[in-house]
């Protein structure tokens, strides 16, 4: 019963950090405080597309909250989304070179594939909200390059930057 109060607390708050994620993200290019880890295009992009992906899976929870299995399921891989930033400080002073962004993307699948292990262990198969929630998270891994390196992303981050 706390959690089902709280949860509600938990779905305003979510809803608050779509629109100030997207803010933070855009001041902080535009403040220079983007530790220079990746282009800024890029980090625009990954950005931007980590909050988006974390709205869509959470508030996608929110709406399966009486199928407990799509919602915890949903809630961690919309979750694993917006700790990504925290994730790529990490890895990214790491000297891996053109390997960073596939090790900031191992590292966050690595959150998944535990999930999905405590499935194949206990249920003895993958529940089907991690296929949704893990391929959500793995296209938008890929569509980030694509998108941070278009040359209209890439203009509107260098406008940004001081």
């Amino acid at each position: 019963m706390l959690h089902r109060r709280l949860g509600w607390l938990g779905a305003g708050i979510a809803t608050i950090m779509v629109p100030l994620g997207i803010a933070a993200t855009v001041m902080a290019v535009a403040r220079g405080s983007v530790a220079g880890i990746f282009p800024l295009g890029f980090f625009l992009a990954m950005d931007i597309l980590g909050i988006l992906g974390f709205a869509a899976l959470t508030f996608a929870a929110i709406r399966l909250r009486h199928r407990a299995g799509w919602h915890k399921r949903l809630m961690l891989c919309g979750t694993v989304l917006v700790i990504a930033p925290g994730i790529g400080r990490l890895v990214g002073p790491l000297p891996l070179g053109i390997l960073t962004p596939f090790a900031l993307f191992a590292a966050i699948m690595l959150y998944i594939l535990v999930g999905i292990f405590f499935d194949l262990i206990v249920l003895r198969r993958i529940h089907r909200a991690y296929w949704w929630g893990a391929g959500t998270v793995a296209l938008l891994q890929l569509l980030t390059g694509p998108i941070g390196f278009s040359p209209p992303v890439v203009a509107f981050a260098e406008q940004l930057a001081p």
